[in-house]
């Protein structure tokens, strides 16, 4: 057989080319071809078949395009597509080629030949509907045109969309054979066999696996390192590094690391462990999986465990308050920072205490010796009275200067930040592990008031006030010393008024408080009721904003918000006028004490026997003493403020969560993985891992664990299905048939209900593969106040390539997202982008931001219900695209390093089921496999 060429024939074929029919046909897809083969010469001048095409002389050197092209099609196929004229095929054939052999294309003008396909392609769509448009008129059939063309898509297959699954499938094999043939020769790869681990404080050690998957015929090694998160290295666990060894064929190995025990209350933290690549021997380490989370549950009750029974129970109302404060006291001493912060304040307040009786000899002093007019010589020093007098000045000043850097020194220690900070963070974590029991039954209103007011409060009142009291307690004990050793000094009699005062004096407000407390703490109690009410009233409205606008309720909403502000208001006068007679009781009773001082030890001082100076300063100390006393009173009402306050966050803190019920189903899972991982590599296991063809067996068994669930109970009955990883799933059936739950539980945002097999209920059974990192996509799209980016990126880490802008605008097209949509990524307005966008928008959002994220299984409720026909087909194109490449816009050259990735969603759309690999009918009685074409309209809900 002779060569062919472009143009005219240059030799006999199998077919007569050289007629003069084809001449014409063959010019116009020479000037169509050659724009594909990016060539800047003239194209190919021919077609060289294989050497048993071949006769006659030997042909000239072949263009590559044309080498590659021969490799795929025989020279009589070729020449039969260019005589019939069959351009799409043989572009077909040429884009598998450009698939495999990039560099051979230009991209550009492989692009524009493209769009003008789909062009001409639209324009014919177009005319067809037109004439079935007349067609159905003449018949008495009246149909628009976006009618007819809805009419042509239910009647007739879309060839464009089967196009593009065609090139996403020949793609994805192309990508395939390419990796199977690179793992040849690559490394293993290493990584953790699960993303999160937990671990018990009561456990001494916890055992972290780490997996080898492909080549198994030479030794590897990695190092590893822990890192702190929330847990603290030396606290809550014991820090790790060191190298990992795998010999050969070993699959598997752990790192265990010690966890610190205690009887300290802390919420549950977590650590990390890294494998590092630097020192990596004869393995390559996993993108997402050389990082691990271990979460340290926590088994100690909120503030101590010293009442424990009552605060598992939930009976926290019996326990009385002084006891609770006092617990958190206790609990406050038991943490190393906050014990070390509260040590340095009290050390501090001693050395302002002390300064203070210094302040009231030297008061003594400067009257009685410097300013007397006949100072006693002992008290001379060898000095002038002028020289003593600066001398007083400079050190009182240099005095100052330091308790001025002291108190400088205390608000950089931080303690009630740190104090505070611990209560509210704690609180947020518990927030986050709140089963579904516990998340119905509390309050929204009161856990924001917990959080933003209680917690600074508690700690200000509670804890700080303990510092404040220490302080009064040494300035009492200074007056006192003042008063022994002050006559003593200055050689005057010690006198039993001064001394009766610091007994009298608080012993008065001590019973003055307790006559007071019990009306203090109802006005309390009234006004913080209140305040809890209205702000549940406001939050429940700004939740509801939509309801309340639709029903058009914003004016009754608005008055009923004032009558609780006006109640809040008239309790808080209440309260203020009982605060403000309470402040007065000091005053007063001081007032009293000083009129009888006066009188009494006035006559002292006329009469010589006692000096100025003693007689003023003492003056001055009752004084302090008053205002001291009148603090300490303020201080015991805030203490009785804040113990309701404490008794409501001890409940919030102490609420039953899901912790150890995930600790159980992870460890079930990672347990059942290895079992099945080891069952299925188990017919190879006597074979040379060093073989070609069985090189891969780890990582292929390992891909091939199926998602198992055996009956789970679905809130109906019991329910038993199995997914295999790397497909497009389906879940159809009628509403409230169970497919939210179905998917919420292989999701992770419910827990399933699984039986041991005691009693005669059968045996539960519930894995997804513990290395899956898995994405529960809802069917209310959720965004928080920020950036479109930092939304979009929110899965992503920190740096990682996943989260390129790039890949994100190409994300957001192949979904259908809008250009003006898309743009916003640049904008660094932080928004409400629930109220921003449309509903369509936020749904193709939320969809966006999973396959951002790019985990191994998303599970995605009606990711299609609020599109149109069109752009659902594109939606779901595109989850089929990250089920067969392994992820959507990934480095096609990492497609080996990649796991198969798996997308199981609720379809409300016959193109839906079409596209989908499997297809599964959720009923109340159970779930069961169902053919394509098993499927009607009715299931679709």
């Amino acid at each position: 057989m002779r060569s062919f060429g472009w143009g005219a024939s240059t030799g006999a074929t199998s077919r007569d080319l050289s007629a003069e029919g084809n001449e014409t046909s063959q010019t116009s897809l020479r000037t169509e071809v050659q724009p594909l083969l990016g060539k800047e010469a003239s194209p190919p001048t021919a077609f060289q078949a294989p050497e048993s095409h071949r006769s006659g002389p030997s042909m000239p050197p072949n263009e590559p395009v044309a080498e590659e092209l021969v490799q795929l099609l025989t020279v009589d196929e070729i020449a039969e597509m260019l005589l019939k004229a069959e351009l799409p095929k043989l572009r077909r054939v040429l884009r598998k080629l450009q698939l495999q052999r990039p560099e051979l294309f230009d991209a550009a003008a492989m692009a524009q030949v493209e769009k003008e396909v789909k062009a001409e392609e639209k324009e014919e769509k177009n005319m067809e509907n037109g004439q079935r448009q007349a067609l159905l008129a003449k018949k008495g059939i009246k149909l628009t045109a976006q009618g007819v063309t809805v009419m042509a898509d239910l009647l007739e297959p879309d060839d464009s969309h089967q196009e593009e699954l065609r090139r996403d499938d020949e793609e994805a094999d192309i990508l395939q054979k390419q990796s199977m043939l690179t793992q040849l020769d690559d490394a293993p790869l290493v990584q953790f066999n699960a993303p999160l681990h937990f671990a018990l404080e009561g456990e001494d050690v916890v055992a972290i696996s780490v997996i080898r998957l492909g080549r198994l015929d030479k030794p590897s090694a990695v190092r590893f390192e822990t890192s702190d998160a929330s847990a603290v290295a030396g606290l809550k666990y014991e820090a790790a590094e060191g190298i990992l060894e795998f010999r050969i064929n070993q699959t598997a190995a752990q790192i265990k690391i010690r966890i610190s025990q205690d009887d300290r209350w802390d919420p549950d933290l977590d650590f990390k462990v890294h494998l590092l690549p630097e020192g990596l021997v004869g393995a390559r380490l996993d993108k997402y999986l050389s990082m691990t989370r271990i979460k340290i549950i926590d088994d100690d009750c909120f503030p101590t465990n010293t009442h424990r029974e009552c605060l598992d129970s939930g009976e926290i109302e019996g326990l009385v308050p002084i006891t609770l404060y006092k617990e958190y006291l206790r609990g406050c001493a038991q943490n190393p920072a906050l014990r070390k912060n509260f040590m340095k304040f009290l050390m501090a307040q001693q050395v302002s205490n002390f300064c203070s009786f210094a302040k009231m000899l030297a008061h003594t002093f400067l009257l009685d010796v410097i300013l007397s007019p006949n100072p006693p010589e002992n008290w001379k020093f060898g000095m002038g009275q002028h020289q003593l007098l600066m001398c007083l000045v400079w050190i009182s000043m240099l005095v100052f200067a330091g308790l001025h850097f002291l108190n400088y020194l205390k608000l950089t220690w931080g303690l009630p930040g740190m104090a505070t900070r611990n209560l509210q963070v704690a609180l947020v974590r518990k927030f986050f592990s709140y089963n579904e029991i516990s998340m119905h039954s509390m309050e929204r209103g009161r856990l924001i008031n917990s959080l933003t007011l209680n917690c600074p409060a508690i700690v200000e009142h509670g804890l700080m006030s303990v510092l404040e009291l220490s302080q009064a307690l040494g300035l009492f004990i200074n007056i006192l010393l003042y008063n022994i050793v002050g006559p003593m000094m200055f050689n005057t009699q010690c006198r039993l008024m001064p001394l009766l005062s610091l007994m009298v004096l608080p012993l008065i407000l001590v019973i003055a408080f307790r006559l007071r407390f019990p009306l203090t703490k109802r006005h309390l109690t009234e006004v913080y009721g209140a305040q809890v009410v209205a702000m549940e009233q406001v939050t429940e409205a700004i939740r509801n904003f939509h309801l309340v606008s639709d029903y058009k309720k914003r004016g009754s909403v608005s008055d009923e918000f004032m009558s609780l502000l006006v109640a809040v208001g008239l309790k808080n006068k209440g309260l203020k006028l009982v605060l403000m007679n309470n402040s007065y009781i000091a005053p007063w009773v001081l007032l009293l004490y000083l009129v009888l001082y006066v009188v009494h030890e006035g006559a002292h001082v006329m009469d010589g026997d006692l000096t100025v100076g003693i007689f003023m300063v003492d003056i001055h100390n009752f004084i302090t003493l008053g205002a001291t006393v009148g603090m300490v009173f303020q201080l015991l009402e805030n203490i009785g403020i804040i113990l309701p306050l404490l008794k409501e966050l001890a409940r919030f803190l102490n609420m039953d969560t899901d912790t150890l019920n995930r600790y159980e189903l992870a460890k079930h899972q990672q347990e059942f993985t290895t079992k099945q991982w080891k069952k299925a590599m188990a017919p190879a296991g006597s074979k040379s891992v060093a073989a070609a063809d069985d090189h891969d067996h780890a990582l292929e068994t390992f891909d091939a664990l199926p998602i198992t669930m055996q009956n789970i109970s679905l809130g109906f009955g019991l329910a038993s299905v199995t997914i295999t990883q790397g497909q497009l799933v389906s879940l159809i059936g009628p509403t409230g048939g169970g497919k939210s739950v179905l998917l919420m539980l292989l999701g992770g945002a419910k827990l399933p209900m699984r039986s041991n097999g005691e009693g005669g209920e059968p045996m539960s059974i519930f894995n997804v593969p513990s290395h899956l990192r898995v994405l529960h996509v809802p069917a209310e799209p959720l965004f928080f106040k920020g950036t479109l980016l930092q939304n979009l990126t929110y899965g992503v880490m920190p740096g990682d390539e996943d989260g390129d802008i790039g890949r994100i605008k190409a994300i957001l097209g192949k979904l259908g997202v809008k250009q003006h949509v898309i743009d916003m990524i640049a904008n660094e307005k932080s928004l409400d982008w629930g109220v921003v966008l449309s509903p369509t928008t936020r749904n193709l959002l939320s969809l966006a931001r999973a396959l951002v994220a790019n985990p191994e299984l998303i599970c995605a409720h009606k990711p299609t219900e609020l599109l149109d026909q069109e752009n659902a087909k594109q939606v779901l194109r595109t989850l089929r695209s990250f089920v067969r490449k392994r992820g959507v816009e990934q480095d096609p050259a990492t497609f080996g390093n990649r796991r198969p990735r798996t997308c199981i969603f609720t379809s409300s759309k016959k193109y839906g089921v079409e596209i989908s690999d499997k297809v599964f009918k959720v009923l109340r009685t159970g779930v069961e496999e169902v053919s394509k074409t098993e499927v009607t309209s009715s299931m679709l809900n």
